[in-house]
């Protein structure tokens, strides 16, 4: 595996190379690319948080690729211009991966940034690509100030397994991302 990082003379000029897959910051417009996400998965359990602990049901949901996306990447582009950094995976010129936090420090102590996206393409998945571009948006938030990643995932079984995985723990709800959110499970990272 070869990694290649390439520093320039800006805060957000980095590239990274890790063997076919090119990872950088993304430019505003470039959070568009989102359409070329496949995001088709079969979910056959989902994680419930019932009595202060995560509980595995069996339930059956098939997450078809969004046909309009439009008013998520209009979210995205709003988080952008609001100081929000977003982080592409490419494969040659395709967007096969994006991952963005918020650019404004939430919580009670105000000391966590939002990890406000995750998309891995169906057939990328399980190569690494998430966990890579965590990795860099964690040193994002370092430099914003903050000391905790914060995610509300979808509850699907891959996805807390994933964000587990990676590090995230469950954690008390920011209240309005809860409110907005309730079905997912919150969590968060020391970073």
């Amino acid at each position: 595996m070869r990694k290649i990082y390439i520093f320039g003379s800006g805060d957000e000029s980095f590239n990274m190379v890790k063997e076919k897959i090119i990872y950088r910051i993304l430019e505003r417009d470039e959070i568009r690319k989102l359409n070329e996400i496949d995001r088709y998965e079969i979910v056959e359990e989902v994680y419930y948080f019932k009595n202060g602990k995560l509980v595995l049901e069996k339930e059956y949901r098939e997450i078809i690729d969004i046909s309009d996306i439009s008013g998520v990447i209009e979210d995205y582009i709003e988080d952008y211009d609001d100081g929000g950094t977003f982080i592409g995976a490419f494969d040659g010129e395709k967007l096969v991966g994006l991952s963005g936090i918020g650019g404004k420090l939430i919580g009670e102590n105000k000391d966590m940034i939002q990890l406000t996206s995750l998309w891995v393409s169906n057939k990328y998945r399980k190569k690494g690509i998430g966990r890579q571009l965590i990795s860099m948006l964690k040193e994002k938030a370092k430099q914003s100030g903050a000391k905790k990643l914060y995610v509300s995932a979808m509850s699907s079984k891959n996805t807390v397994d994933f964000y587990c995985g990676s590090g995230f723990d469950l954690t008390t709800p920011v209240k309005e991302l809860f409110e907005d959110e309730p079905k997912d499970i919150h969590m968060d990272m020391l970073i």
